[in-house]
């Protein structure tokens, strides 16, 4: 697994290379101010559409951080932030980004789904968007889950998105790779394309792992775009 985690790697850091930001926000350009206005908006949304409020002291782990366009507004709304990245090409440039604060913890993963140097019970949040959708292997994407659950303190809140299995999201998915070859965009490869998993599986492992969890469907998508399902749960408090 640690092999398809440097293959995404190097996808990733060469997406990087080439601008970086249309592979994480496909109808940007560069890194305007307007990039991480949208990004920030779509974090308000999305937070509050999984429920998440948050509170003064909190840390959030953002597993994807890219560019730091959601970053960016973590790092506004959280006491510390720890933007998590299989690429470092990618953390680089969201340092940069983000060189005005002090708050944000920059980490490069393997692509395994695991997460060294956090600790069990560190974050009160685990938070990404646009990520598993592109983890090639279903493994990796179940150790992603398990992970959270690990790092999230008992009442810590879980908002991960992931892609819709569908048959509609399936057509809308392939239809938009499509479009990204006739764009020129070396989009059909494993770190792109990513994989799907069981949300029934997915749910299960959660609660195996402490976590009560649910799905729940962004609806207000453009109807050419894939769905897209979203994990949203809290850590259950220590039993002794």
């Amino acid at each position: 697994m640690r092999d398809v985690g440097r293959e995404a790697a190097k996808f990733w850091d060469e997406a990087a290379r080439s601008g970086g930001t249309w592979f994480v926000a496909t109808g940007h350009r560069a890194p305007t101010e307007e990039f991480f206005s949208q990004g920030a908006r779509e974090t308000d949304t999305f937070l509050a559409f999984c429920g998440v409020t948050p509170a003064p002291g909190q840390t959030a782990l953002e597993i994807g951080c890219g560019v730091g366009r959601m970053t960016r507004r973590l790092a506004e709304l959280f006491a510390r932030v720890v933007a998590v990245d299989v690429s470092e090409e990618m953390l680089r440039r969201c340092r940069e980004n983000l060189a005005s604060f002090t708050n944000v913890d920059y980490l490069q993963v393997p692509g395994d789904g695991t997460l060294p140097g956090l600790g069990s019970e560190e974050v009160d949040l685990v938070f990404s968007y646009v990520t598993l959708q592109h983890v090639p292997t279903p493994a990796a994407q179940f150790e992603y889950l398990a992970q959270s659950a690990r790092v999230l303190r008992p009442g810590g809140k879980l908002a991960v998105q992931t892609r819709s299995s569908s048959p509609a999201a399936i057509v809308k998915t392939y239809a938009a790779h499509l479009a990204h070859v006739l764009q020129g965009r070396r989009t059909y490869v494993r770190a792109w394309r990513g994989s799907r998993i069981k949300p029934s599986a997915a749910l299960e492992l959660l609660e195996h792992h402490g976590v009560t969890a649910s799905t729940q469907v962004w609806a207000a998508r453009p109807l050419w775009s894939p769905g897209h399902l979203w994990f949203v749960g809290t850590k259950r408090p220590n039993v002794p």
